[in-house]
């Protein structure tokens, strides 16, 4: 525990990434106020003496004040409120933009108002279309790659492009109000509690590990979304935690007004052969073993139209192996861990109530 951070606040900590982030910092003896709109997640430390969870909307004006005076009372606000799915890009783009940017943007000016420090998330997807399968320009620098969004039309780059935004607003409010930040890109986080699943593919289009999992345990087809040619990097999120813990504790100021990628560039793989292994791992590890089909389906068939993807995004990670990070988890033993939380989820939910004795 950092001796100058007391209290943080975790907007956004009830969801994949913060009820994590929750559970690690209470393990570190730091006091918390975790604002969200459910706490489904966290619902095992509500009762803990140094968290207080807000059930605060930060879209509903009524809250500003609220969120404002969480802000004022906290050593660090980390920022993890977003739209992330590309189902909601193309479906609900001013609302992505509303959310990502506009409400975000209340945070960061309470921060300021409240000279807080600033941990903002961001996206991997601010590259846009910057990577492609040959050459180094396919690791992505923090300070010197270039970030390239699709056509207007193609709404999956309205998501990117409010980040974007975002980051540069950030940027800018540090260089003219002195805004102390550090904004985060995430690479592909997994593991228990992530997202959501299906029965049905009528219920939705969780993203891509939610996605296969849901097919795996409810027997309904794995989709490759345009063949599952294009490739990603996973990282496990206790793997995302340590980083992230680096940077709330900015040793030396080493993250003071840094963008920093968390990812693990190792665990790269198509998104064909992460649904491969995740296959290979449930017939090891499921009770019936059975296999759903897999089937290929075109991008805008699956997501609407206007979506569009890149290739491939490698992060460059220097900034934390520089401050001694080592992800722990590679692709497989990511996909264990998670798979095995679903899995044992998944049974215990279905196993028969005992039978009641007269």
């Amino acid at each position: 525990m950092s001796a100058s951070i007391g209290r943080i606040a975790v907007f956004g900590g009830g969801g994949f990434i913060g009820s994590h982030l929750t559970r690690r910092l209470l393990a570190n003896g730091y006091h918390l106020d975790v604002v969200d709109i459910s706490s489904e997640k966290i619902g095992d430390v509500l009762g803990h003496d140094r968290l207080q969870f807000h059930e605060l909307d930060i879209y509903e004006p009524e809250n500003d004040a609220a969120c404002a005076a969480i802000v004022e009372r906290s050593d660090l606000v980390v920022d993890l409120i977003a739209y992330a799915n590309p189902e909601q890009y193309v479906a609900m783009p001013l609302e992505v933009v509303d959310l990502n940017l506009f409400q975000n943007l209340k945070i960061v000016e309470d921060c300021i108002e409240a000279e807080t420090r600033l941990i903002q998330f961001s996206t991997c997807e601010v590259y846009g279309m910057l990577g492609n399968r040959t050459g180094d320009d396919t690791v992505f620098d923090e300070d010197t790659s270039n970030l390239i969004m699709g056509p207007v039309g193609n709404q999956r780059w309205i998501y990117a492009t409010a980040k974007q935004l975002l980051e540069r607003m950030v940027y800018a409010h540090g260089e003219r109000d002195g805004l102390d930040w550090t904004i985060v890109r995430p690479f592909n986080f997994i593991g228990p509690e992530m997202d959501y699943i299906i029965e049905s593919p009528d219920e939705g289009t969780p993203r891509v590990f939610a996605s296969f999992m849901s097919a795996l345990m409810y027997d309904h087809p794995m989709f490759l979304v345009d063949g599952g040619k294009n490739m990603r990097t996973f990282t496990h999120i206790e793997d995302a935690i340590d980083a992230l813990e680096l940077i709330i504790e900015n040793e030396g100021g080493r993250y003071t007004r840094e963008v920093v990628n968390i990812g693990t560039p190792g665990n790269e793989t198509t998104i064909r052969g992460f649904a491969d292994l995740m296959r290979d791992i449930y017939r090891e590890e499921s009770p019936d073993g059975r296999l759903p089909p897999m089937r290929e389906v075109d991008g805008e068939e699956y997501y609407g139209e206007g979506y569009e993807d890149c290739d491939r995004r490698i992060p460059g990670v220097d900034k934390l192996r520089e401050a001694g990070w080592t992800p722990r988890y590679d692709l497989r033993a990511t996909l264990e861990n998670a798979m095995r939380y679903y899995i044992d989820k998944y049974e215990l939910e279905r196993a028969p109530s005992p039978a009641l004795s007269d």
